[in-house]
This record gives C-alpha cells, structure tokens and sequence, in this order.
C-alpha cells in the first residue's frame, strides 16, 4: 500500500513484496519460455525421425515419393550455348525407383527424385554422357529440399 504522503517512502515489507513480485513474474516467464522451446524441440524432433521412417519405408515398400528437386540448365562445356532436349535421369545402377526428365530448349531442366545421395545420369545426342552426385545423407536431409546443379557437356 502507499502512503497519502508522497514524502514518505515505502515500507520495507511493500518494497520487499513489490520486488518477490517482479521476480515471481520474470521466472514465471523464464519457465514458460523454457517449456515452449523444449516442446517444439520434442515437436521437431518427432516430426523429423517420423519423416525419416515414412522415407525409409516407402523405400523398403517401393513406394517412395519423390521430394527432392534438382534443377538448373545444361550447357555446352565449349560455347556455353544450350542443350537443348538433353536427357537426366537417376542412374540405372542405382537403386529404384528411377525418375528421369528432359530439358527443354533452352537447357532448363527440373527433375524431382528421392532425398538420398545417388547418381544423375545426363545425356544428349552428340555429347558425352555425365554422371553427377545429388542428394544428402539420411540425417543431413529434411524431408524436402532442392539443389541447383549448372552441368557442362562436352561435344564427343
């Protein structure tokens, strides 16, 4: 309580009170806080070994959906023109599934496939084939994610 005369200060009691207060309330925060991060962090980490488990089963059951996106353009190594119409696909001694697609005349080029490290297999007529490393190993990766690759073919 404070006094009618503003000349005279608080009481011992009331400002011992005031500051029990002012620190119940900030560790009353702390410990919200503290809670809220340590309960998304469980969150994210169940999200993220479910995701890996979902990953590793569609694996194992062949039914694995293709969430990882490398995309960029395909060029000669020696004009840097583009190639147009060339031909990425994840390589056949792999394992499968296999997703593939093409460029389009420009070189632009956009394939979706698994997550995981393998081989890309680039080709066009009149150039040499290429193979390229993609992908991330199982506890780098997010269930999604994409890599941009520039690649360079050379003429045969």
């Amino acid at each position: 309580m404070r006094s009618e005369d503003p000349e005279r200060p608080y009481s011992f009691l009331h400002e011992e009170i005031a500051e029990e207060r002012f620190e119940a309330r900030r560790l009353i925060f702390r410990w919200t806080l503290g809670f809220a991060l340590l309960f998304g962090g469980v969150f994210l980490a169940f999200w993220w070994s479910g995701s890996a488990i979902r990953f590793g089963a569609g694996r194992v059951s062949a039914g694995a959906v293709p969430t990882y996106r490398v995309w960029g353009a395909i060029r000669d190594a020696k004009s840097g023109d583009p190639v147009p119409w060339a031909d990425i696909e994840d390589d056949p001694a792999g394992n499968p599934p296999y997703f593939r697609t093409s460029a389009d005349q420009d070189g632009v080029y956009s394939l979706l496939t698994l997550a995981e490290p393998h081989n890309l297999r680039i080709s066009a007529q009149g150039y040499k084939p290429v193979t390229l490393w993609i992908g991330r190993a199982w506890f780098v990766w997010w269930p999604r994610g994409e890599e941009r690759r520039q690649i360079r073919l050379n003429p045969e």
